[in-house]
């Protein structure tokens, strides 16, 4: 599974990635948000750090606080309490109050407000391939 985010995230069209993120950087952001990052998601942030493409704009580890995920994260769970506290959010749609998130294991979920979390791939890698019918 892991290995194939990378391929399927390089396919993308125009691709931007920032920079990749260190171990170091990883682990402060799963303490920040006492949780623990997929190991699918670790290795999309150790390669791309955060990344936007044609149509799809991933969190990760980034200096702007709306592509962060721990910052986009905490914002989140404030206003999705039905959420939970083991979860990260991936990408903020900013298209209504869609929220896309993944767990610890990880399985993609979709929130909308006032309505509970629910599972829409089996990971990452399926999300971004899938982005347009998946939302």
């Amino acid at each position: 599974m892991s290995s194939n985010i990378v391929e399927i995230i390089n396919s993308l069209i125009d691709l931007l990635p920032l920079k990749p993120a260190s171990d170091t950087q990883i682990t402060e952001a799963e303490i920040q948000l006492r949780l623990n990052f997929s190991d699918e998601y670790k290795v999309y942030l150790k390669t791309f750090g955060a990344i936007m493409a044609n149509g799809i704009e991933l969190t990760g580890i980034a200096k702007s606080q709306y592509r962060n995920v721990v910052s986009v994260t905490q914002e989140e769970q404030i206003l999705n309490p039905k959420v939970p506290n083991t979860m990260y959010v991936i990408e903020n749609t900013c298209v209504d109050g869609i929220v896309i998130w993944q767990d610890s294991e990880g399985y993609i979920y979709k929130t909308q407000p006032n309505l509970e979390p629910k599972k829409i791939a089996d990971s990452l890698a399926e999300y971004v391939k899938n982005h347009d019918d998946l939302l």
